[in-house]
């Protein structure tokens, strides 16, 4: 199964409209509000890789009051996934959740994987083709908890250059 994540960019406002048009994409299985340096964050999944391009070029860049878009394709070599889907929902609904992007110092990627993995708030991760090496998920009970843990227990990791932080906005979104 081929995996992409689609950061977007958009006009002050249309997070929801645009949300609502993403939700009519079949290969989208999930698009959350976010707070931080992107607006919306989608997963997008498919037995065909041209079919996600085409989804993001034709359909998705496509969407009015996108301002930009940031393809972050997934390596499936290795990934971490702790929860099942049922569990993810649950979590989704009661904790603070964020989506961390991750630069790493040149070939560290799988090291870098190893140590996320150590980490209870980690519940999902994914290696990377392009600008970043690692996307991973994490939840905690607040977002202060987040922060904490981004800071104390990510920033300590041998070989990560440096981290984006988005914390996902509480009811903007959906997952199919």
């Amino acid at each position: 199964m081929n995996k992409a994540y689609v950061l977007i960019s958009s006009e002050s406002g249309a997070e929801d409209s645009i949300i609502s048009n993403l939700n009519r994409i079949d290969s989208i299985k999930e698009a959350h509000g976010t707070f931080g340096t992107y607006d919306i964050l989608t997963k997008l999944y498919s037995d065909n890789i041209l079919k996600i391009e085409h989804d993001i070029s034709k359909k998705i860049r496509k969407i009015p009051k996108i301002r930009s878009t940031l393809t972050l394709l997934v390596n499936e070599t290795e990934a971490i996934s702790k929860i099942n889907e049922v569990e993810k929902e649950v979590l989704e609904k009661h904790m603070a959740q964020a989506f961390v992007i991750i630069h790493c110092n040149t070939s560290n990627e799988i090291a870098v994987l190893h140590k996320l993995k150590e980490i209870p708030e980690v519940v999902e991760a994914d290696i990377l083709i392009g600008s970043f090496e690692i996307i991973c998920t994490i939840v905690a009970p607040t977002y202060n908890e987040i922060s904490e843990v981004v800071s104390n227990k990510f920033r300590k990791i041998k070989n990560i250059r440096s981290t984006i932080t988005l914390n996902v906005v509480e009811n903007q979104g959906f997952r199919k």
